[in-house]
């Protein structure tokens, strides 16, 4: 099939409204009356709430309403109800609101803060981890096996909310029989997203009893579900709406303000509310990614096959968890890296912490776990004495293999073996440079496989709107965060029209009330998700144009056949303007209803993974791909170079390249920045995030990329997908931060196993020889 639209580069169809900034987003929208909410958040990691004063806040003028836990209802959360908008008797995270004021403005909101007064008694906290589940951690909620959780939750107690588990085959045999074993821990630090816009929400409660919310999140209808959970509104009487987001990265997938705006407004009936966060607010108040600890055992022959590995992996998930469940289950698919795993036992524990939640973060709990894999992989072909290549080659999936949750590989799946070869082959086609004596030179490389963590029945909905020029409106209720989304689903809604691309109009705004389900807009599954949904409203749409035409011409639909944007019978013919509003007799008299179609797309075949093995199809699909740097390291200060980023992936057909290509670029380099300069760092006093600014805390800018990138596809058709098509967005966060150390190693001789590996780092282990 030659396809018109999907595979080319169309320009990005919100690009003028952005480059010009006529877009609107959340914080630039203002309503008469408008109020203005400022929140008290916790000093102390981990404190008892003994008392709260606000009589003298709430004698500022200005000040509307002023409130603490006791005046908010809860728990909520999607998948571990474990939360209140406000801290109710403790605090579990420094940052954690404790109290809110709605004043006339923020300059009143921000000094009414300052006469709430708060007692506090603090408690000991925990922010690695590993020490939240050693003896004696103090635990952070003592009613968690109480607590309302999803099905696929599996509470420990103490401070575990999640243990997820894979088993396959026989792991003690696999080790016994192994010439080599090989092992190491892995720690991938705390970060953050650093989107470019701050979250905000502006809400009414209104006096009809409804309540409308702007927000910046990527999951509406799950915001919707949650101020429903909380005060008992009819879902059909909430609005959450949503234009355009400035950056989420998975940041703005989990529910955050909005619960708490909900509150803010229903306390003052009739009047918006408008919380904006400051940059500090985003380190301390929203959720943060990562904060994996892993240690990894893996046995081989000694001709370089894979025979056992074991995992046991701890998710640092904050003072609140909810999605962080979800993680963990990442961790638990993806837990061998794309490598055949005959033998294989992997736990992954979700772990309260008393840090800022842990929520959604691009890669989703791939990145924590291809760490510790690639890593030990690289130090096995060197103790085998083998090439990593060939090392890698001789144990990667491939159809007909098995992976470790007991899907078998098909064509479809995608072609790894493929992507590693192409890499290599561009990678190490000349020898290393020459840069001067002070310039270690080192190569490295990593393979990688993500698939979407999502409800087994994840649903997508759209509707395709005829107008009377012939031109289709798409409505949808996938959120435009900047990847490009809505550019992608126009080409797919041309393509599947058989229209040109310019006759499809995508609406900018998502509307709860009004726009078709999404389930949310995370997981790299868009494309594939409501581009299938976008195939069924064009059958529908066309399906409609056909009986219409055929009361026109007074035959079977079947007799009708569609051209371009013509319906067609024998000589007959009438244009799709003719019939998007409905068809006329002679007389004026209504003969057809006018045309919208509707595609609704649900999942088929996935299910939840078996709760003690792991094993099932839990995957909707997989998107695999492979890795290679090439980088410098000045021996005189610890700096490191990137020279080139060599990068194959195979994620199906792909819809548009040029995108494609600047979405997997973003990926990669976040994880360049996170693997090289990015950690929160806290203090052991209090546990408050010391470098919550965009001076302390360090990402990397546009003069640290590679000199050269090469950033291209290998093209396996998804099945399931449409016109082949499956995730991109997220993976190039996947191996990224392997290869770069792998590539320190060739360089230098020195294995790091925590992340990030900054330059003072390397010096000192380049002083030290360690």
């Amino acid at each position: 099939m030659t396809l018109k639209h999907v595979g080319k580069s169309y320009t990005r169809n919100d690009g003028v409204e952005k480059t010009t900034g006529s877009a609107k987003y959340v914080a630039d929208m203002k309503f008469p009356g408008m109020l203005h909410a400022k929140v008290l958040r916790s000093p102390y990691a981990h404190a008892i709430i003994k008392s709260i004063d606000t009589t003298e806040a709430l004698k500022l003028p200005g000040v509307f309403v002023v409130l603490t836990g006791k005046d908010v209802p809860g728990p909520f959360g999607v998948a571990v109800a474990d939360q209140y908008p406000l801290a109710k008797y403790k605090v579990r995270y420094a940052g954690e609101p404790v109290a809110a004021v709605v004043a006339v403005n923020e300059r009143v909101a921000k000094e009414a803060l300052k006469h709430i007064k708060v007692e506090y008694e603090p408690l000991p906290f925990v922010i690695h981890p590993k020490d939240a589940v050693a003896d004696g951690a103090p635990i952070l909620h003592e009613d968690l096996m109480n607590y309302n959780v999803a099905p696929y939750v599996y509470p420990q107690g103490k401070n575990i909310y999640q243990h997820f588990k894979v088993r396959k085959g026989d792991i003690e045999e696999g080790f016994e029989k192994a010439d080599l074993v090989v092992e190491g821990e892995t720690w991938y630090p705390y970060i953050h997203h650093v989107q470019l816009e701050p979250h905000c929400a502006v809400a009414q409660y209104n006096l009809d009893g409804t309540m409308t919310m702007y927000s910046t999140t990527q999951a509406p209808f799950v915001v919707q579900n949650c101020i429903n959970m909380l005060h008992d509104i009819p879902l059909s009487k909430i609005q959450v709406i949503v234009p355009y987001i400035g950056g989420g990265f998975g940041g703005k997938s989990d529910v955050t303000i909005e619960p708490l705006v909900s509150c803010l407004a229903k306390a003052v009936p009739g009047r918006f509310v408008r919380l904006l966060l400051t940059r500090e607010e985003m380190f301390i108040g929203t959720n943060l990614g990562r904060g994996a600890y892993c240690k990894y055992k893996i046995g081989l022959s000694k001709e370089g096959k894979i025979l056992a590995m074991q995992g046991e992996s701890y998710l640092g998930s904050g003072g609140n968890v909810d999605y962080a469940v979800n993680i963990v289950t990442g961790m638990g698919l993806a837990g061998t890296g794309p490598y055949e795993v005959p033998n294989l036992k992997l736990d992954v524990y979700g772990v309260y912490t008393n840090t800022p939640p842990i929520g959604a973060l691009r890669g989703y709990g791939h990145p924590e776990v291809h760490f510790p894999v690639e890593r030990l992989l690289e130090k096995a072909a060197r103790k085998l004495g083998m090439d990593p290549v060939e090392f890698r080659l001789k144990n990667l999936l491939a159809e007909g293999k098995v992976n470790g949750i007991g899907q078998v590989v098909k064509h479809d799946t995608g072609n790894v073996v493929l992507c590693a070869e192409k890499v290599a082959k561009e990678l190490y086609k000349s020898p290393k440079p020459n840069k001067g004596d002070n310039i270690l030179v080192g190569r490295g490389m990593a393979a990688y496989m993500k698939t979407p963590c999502m409800p087994t029945n994840v649903q997508s909905s759209v509707f395709l709107k005829l107008n009377a020029d012939g031109s289709v409106t798409l409505a949808t209720g996938a959120i435009e965060m900047g990847q490009g989304t809505y550019t992608v689903l126009a080409q797919m809604t041309a393509e599947a029209l058989d229209i040109p691309y310019e006759k499809v109009n995508v609406t900018n705004t998502v509307d709860t009330l009004i726009s078709p389900y999404e389930w949310q807009t995370v997981a790299s599954h868009t494309t594939w998700g409501t581009g299938n949904a976008i195939i069924l409203a064009a059958e529908n749409l066309k399906a409609k144009l056909k009986e219409s035409a055929a009361k026109v011409f007074n035959t079977d639909a079947e007799n009708i056949k569609i051209e371009g944007d013509k319906v067609v019978y024998n000589d007959k013919v009438l244009t799709w303007g003719d019939l998007a509003l409905g068809y006329k007799n002679p007389d004026g008299s209504a003969l057809t209803e006018p045309i919208m179609g509707e595609g609704h797309f649900v999942a088929k075949g996935v299910q939840n993974p078996d709760p003690e093995t792991g094993q099932g199809n839990a995957a909707a699909d997989w998107t695999q791909g492979c890795i290679g740097i090439e980088l410098g390291i000045d021996k005189t200060t610890g700096e490191v170079h990137l020279y080139r980023l060599i990068n194959y992936i195979d994620a199906g057909t792909i819809v548009n390249p040029q995108m494609a290509r600047d979405q997997v670029l973003g990926a990669i380099t976040m994880v360049i920045s996170s693997a090289l300069t990015e950690t929160l760092v806290f203090s052991e006093d209090t546990g408050k995030i010391r470098n919550n600014n965009l001076v302390d805390y360090k990402i990397v800018g546009i003069e640290d990329m590679p000199e050269e990138i090469l950033i291209d596809f290998v093209q396996t058709p998804e099945e399931s997908g449409p016109y082949g098509a499956k995730g991109i967005g997220e993976h190039g966060t996947v191996g990224t931060a392997p290869a770069i150390l792998n590539a320190i190693y060739d360089a230098t001789g020195i294995d790091f196993y925590e992340l990030p590996v900054t330059a003072e780092k390397i010096m000192m282990a380049l002083e030290g020889g360690e």
